[in-house]
């Protein structure tokens, strides 16, 4: 669909061949386009002393009276000879008196235009709101209006009358360079946030009217010209953002939208990653940590307990040792051995589990014995990485390198995976291989960041 640039590109090209023209006849082809055709015949005679644009509206200015174009998805103007064949698709020929016409050509034909015999009947009709490259003077009276608006950011960012000009391709942009989430509430944003959306806007609208618009699929302006900014664009239609993070794309208000989920402002919450041995956690961990997310791996943590020369000198009075396999056997089998030293490493954990994930963003804090260990209540939401018993039992055997019988007593010295599963508010099965787990987890993702905003 032609969004400002393009309109005003459109514009542009027009104004150049049609001032000082006048029309001589009218050839309409499909009425539903002129929305008020009694007044077709208003506009014989009447010569073009200007082409101004509104948010993604042409209007066309004559000595009498203003024509209001909408091209909508696929509409085009064509300036040519009167001898040029006309196609199924070409609705509107206007004549002139030099020997040309004007041609609006509509596929889908839900372009529309309309007569008003007064600029101030016009503006009464449109009801847009300032254009969005052009907005930043505006916007304590948009900011008022934000704050009472429910709807997903972008939905609101596409509503003309609101803000004009933005349609999908630049409201994806627009969101991006302002470091935001599509559907977000748009009244959750700070007047912060909006100066943002306005000043990426300006800079993002007037660099492809430059470039004459963004050519994807269909959109060339009048006398072929096609645009260049598709050359800019960071997120729309593509796979990576600039930083090299992995590009996810969803619905909104039957829009797709493209959204990179580490650039663009997520939700501070704390994700709990737990589940069966050797299900993958740590792997998980990894790949979240290259896609640009905050991790926190409780195991390192203590392993940093164990250099803590308090904790270790707690452990060795308890143990008579600090060597961690022997204290592994010793707890393995030594039910209150193991609580008395979840007693020394545990509070230290947690402390550094607390003051790492108080940060204003998404952390995904792995710990494996959450359950277990009774911590739900450090993490917003669970991931739990889950697979067949079999498999659970393989790998564990060629991790540990230990025998069917010793893998299954440690796994079966855990919850259930089953249990984990039921108290899980998201699940990722790592049964397959470590590609298809990369894809799993970016489903559990966008349900993550995009979800509490459904």
């Amino acid at each position: 669909m032609p969004e400002l640039p393009e309109v005003e590109t459109v514009r542009r090209v027009l104004k150049t061949e049609l001032i000082g023209l006048s029309i001589t006849s009218i050839d309409l082809l499909y009425e539903p386009i002129f929305e008020n055709k009694e007044a077709v015949t208003d506009l014989i005679g009447k010569t073009y002393k200007d082409i101004l644009r509104k948010g993604k509206y042409l209007i066309f200015c004559f000595n009498e009276g203003f024509l209001l174009s909408h091209l909508r998805m696929e509409g085009k103007y064509f300036y040519t000879l009167e001898d040029y064949p006309l196609n199924k698709h070409m609705h509107v020929i206007i004549h002139l008196n030099n020997g040309y016409k004007l041609i609006y050509q509509d596929v889908r034909k839900f372009g529309r235009m309309h007569y008003y015999k007064t600029l101030e009947e016009l503006n009464n009709d449109l009801e847009l709101g300032p254009d969005a490259n052009l907005a930043l003077d505006d916007i304590d009276d948009l900011y008022l209006k934000i704050k009472k608006s429910k709807l997903p950011l972008k939905s609101l960012l596409l509503d003309q009358s609101f803000i004009a000009g933005l349609g999908n391709i630049y409201v994806d942009e627009v969101l991006y360079k302002a470091k935001l989430l599509p559907n977000m509430p748009a009244n959750m944003i700070s007047q912060l946030d909006l100066k943002n959306i306005l000043e990426a806007s300006k800079e993002i609208l007037d660099l492809a009217i430059i470039n004459k618009g963004t050519t994807i699929r269909s959109y060339t302006s009048s006398l072929g010209v096609t645009g260049n900014y598709q050359n800019y664009l960071n997120v729309h239609t593509k796979d990576k953002c600039p930083l090299g993070h992995d590009i996810i794309s969803f619905k909104i208000g039957g829009r797709t939208s493209y959204v990179c989920p580490v650039c663009q402002k997520k939700p501070a919450l704390k994700i709990g990653l737990t589940g069966g041995i050797a299900s993958g956690k740590s792997n998980v961990l990894k790949v979240l940590e290259t896609w640009g997310f905050k991790v926190i791996d409780s195991d390192k943590l203590v392993k940093e307990a164990y250099n803590n020369s308090d904790i270790l000198n707690s452990i060795s009075n308890l143990f008579n040792t600090t060597d961690k396999k022997e204290i592994a056997e010793i707890i393995f089998n030594d039910e209150v051995k193991r609580k008395e030293l979840e007693n020394i490493i545990h509070p230290y954990v947690i402390n550094k589990i607390k003051e790492l994930s108080d940060i204003d963003e998404l952390v995904f804090i792995d710990i494996p014995l959450l359950f277990e260990a009774k911590l739900e209540y450090l993490v917003d939401k669970i991931i739990c990485m889950s697979l067949p018993l079999e498999e659970e039992i393989l790998r564990l055997c060629k991790r540990d390198n230990i025998d069917k019988d010793y893998a299954l007593k440690k796994i079966n010295s855990q919850i259930p995976l089953a249990e984990k599963v039921k108290l899980a508010d998201y699940v990722i099965d790592s049964s397959g291989d470590f590609k298809q787990t990369k894809e799993n987890i970016k489903e559990v993702i966008k349900e993550l960041i995009y979800g509490i905003y459904a």
